[in-house]
């Protein structure tokens, strides 16, 4: 099998896999609730651990972790090169953020994006772990906190790998994150 249908299959993968809403998963399978409908109206972690519970918003966090680094990990695993990981981790958050051909669409992808860092620089995202551990603790604001694990992992990915690929790839995905948190919560304080 050439290399690219592997690509290809990685980069279906991650669309179809970026384009499932697993907050909206586990609040209505276990709650039977529809968090778009309650709070910031995002089906992401923050506002599910706000508005339904901290355990929900916690596992749907890791759940988008895991989603993210599964679009990236394995390629950068396999050894391929750094550019087939970063256009992975673009047709994810594409999946994610923007509405799906069966209507919905995820959150800001601020963990989804953070996964696929995970698998994109893996080591820049270990060195952002603990500051960000302790960023959160402090300032109890997860945006906050996620804006700097995104920095702390660029930074320290680049310091380590010197990867421009992945490295501009992750800030390019931070800032589609960023984008995609200010106009959704723009919407909700229109209306």
């Amino acid at each position: 099998m050439s290399f690219e249908y592997i690509y290809i299959g990685f980069w279906i993968g991650s669309y179809i896999l970026g384009s499932i809403s697993f907050g909206d998963i586990i609040v209505n399978k276990f709650t039977q609730q529809n968090i778009r409908t309650l709070g910031t109206l995002n089906p992401g972690a923050s506002n599910i651990y706000s508005e339904i519970s901290p355990k929900f918003g916690i596992a749907v966090f890791f759940i988008d972790i895991i989603k993210g680094s599964i679009s990236t990990l394995p390629i950068v695993l396999i050894g391929y090169p750094s550019w087939v990981s970063a256009v992975s981790m673009g047709i994810l958050l594409f999946g994610h953020m923007v509405k799906t051909p069966w209507g919905k669409y995820g959150g800001t992808g601020m963990a989804t994006a953070m996964g696929a860092g995970v698998g994109l620089i893996p080591l820049g995202a270990l060195v952002a772990v603990l500051p960000s551990f302790i960023i959160l603790l402090i300032t109890k604001r997860p945006s906050f906190t996620g804006a700097a694990a995104f920095l702390l992992t660029i930074i320290g990915g680049w310091l380590i790998y010197q990867d421009l690929i992945s490295t501009i790839s992750l800030l390019v995905g931070a800032s589609a994150v960023l984008i995609k948190f200010q106009s959704q919560y723009k919407e909700i304080h229109l209306n």
